[in-house]
This record gives C-alpha cells, structure tokens and sequence, in this order.
C-alpha cells in the first residue's frame, strides 16, 4: 500500500470516460496556480511510472524494485482492486501527483485502502493535501466505506503527518517491514473510519464527486 510525500489501458477502461469533468484545485483548501485534479487516463501511465520510479518514492514507499516497462507497470497497477477512483494532480500540463482509492471485496467490502505520490520538486507545496481530501470525501460519500486504511514507512514524517490530520490513527507497528540497502525499516498501519460530519466547505467537491460516479472502473456503485 504505497504512500509518499508520495487503469487500465484505453482499451480496457471498462467505461472510464477520458473526456471526464475536471476538478480544479480551486475547489480545495491547498490550491496550486494552473493545476487541476481530474481522472486519470491511459496517457498518464509514463508519467506515474517516472513518479513511482523516483529515487525517494522507491526508497520512501515501495517495497518493490524500480518499473522496467510500462506494460510492467500497468500490470501491477491493475492488480491491486478490481474497484477503484483514481485521480491525479496536474500542474502546467503535467502529471504531478496520484491518489486512489481501492477497495476490497466481500467481507471486507467496506473497507478501502489509499496509494498516494508526489513528485520530489512538487512536494511540501499542499498537492498531497488536496489528492487525500478527494479520495476521503470520496470514501465517506459516493463509496459509502466504513474503513479506509493504508500502511507507511515508519520514518516517513511528513506522510504520517499528513495522515494524522486527515484523521488517520495509527493502529499498529510492523518491526522490520521493509530492507532499505543493508538496513531494516518499521512500517505501521493507520486507518481512518467516516466522519460524522462534513463541513459546508466540502459542498462544491460532494457534488462534483457525484457527477463523477461514473469513474469507478468497475463499480459496484453505478446504478
């Protein structure tokens, strides 16, 4: 479950429409100049494959090697749920950031998990701030989830604590998780259950999510 302060191919977007609405970050409390949150397309997958390659992200979030190809890539990334909202950060014509929100099946249908990156030179600018507020107001509104959860680096400092104020609690501590070179590193776990209340300035982006049900690919949410 990666996460760093950090589709499916066109052909197979099972209904994902790459035309879908835009949201500006002008919606959010972090709003960057000429940068926007939207959907991600099947265009985006170089990019978030740079981002997934960078040096802190591998180091900082991954415990897995470097991507090879970009087949490899899309691979592993449509293995990891069959539901999902996924979404990046733009900045001047660039893919900047990547959030999702994925969610597991069956007994544990209520649950969801979140994958989060920044680029290294994008970071501590407030873009990992609006991709989390997205994907949990998503979780609490359009997926209806009882539980979003996620695993990170115990050393990563300012992805717990932007966690932390998203409302995320620590729930547990995995002693060596993870080999970084000749060293061992703690990860540990955090969730974060629905709020009881969302606050009027989270207005504009519920009723964008709602006109967005349709990016769930597959969900069983569509109606």
């Amino acid at each position: 479950m990666p996460s760093c302060l950090h589709k499916k191919n066109e052909e197979e977007s099972d209904g994902v429409d790459p035309q879908s609405p835009v949201y500006r970050a002008s919606m959010l409390d972090h709003a960057v100049d000429q940068a926007s949150i939207r959907s991600r397309r099947a265009s985006d997958d170089a990019a978030l494959m740079e981002l997934f390659n960078e040096e802190i992200f591998l180091d900082m979030a991954l415990t897995r090697g470097p991507f090879i190809t970009l087949e490899e890539f899309r691979t592993w990334l449509k293995g990891l749920a069959k539901t999902r909202f996924e979404i990046v950060y733009e900045h001047s014509g660039d893919v900047v950031g990547y959030g999702a929100l994925f969610c597991l099946e069956d007994r544990l249908s209520h649950c969801g998990w979140i994958c989060l990156g920044v680029r290294e030179n994008f970071q501590r600018r407030g873009i990992g701030a609006c991709l989390l507020k997205t994907l949990t107001v998503t979780a609490d509104v359009l997926a209806g989830l009882q539980r979003v959860q996620l695993t990170v680096f115990a050393d990563n400092e300012p992805a717990l604590r932007l966690y932390e104020k998203f409302g995320f609690e620590i729930e547990g501590r995995h002693r060596r998780f993870v080999r970084r070179g000749s060293t061992f590193v703690d990860a540990v776990t955090m969730a974060r259950l629905p709020v009881a209340e969302l606050r009027p300035s989270h207005g504009d982006m519920l009723r964008r999510i709602r006109e967005l049900r349709h990016l769930w690919a597959p969900s069983r949410f569509d109606g």
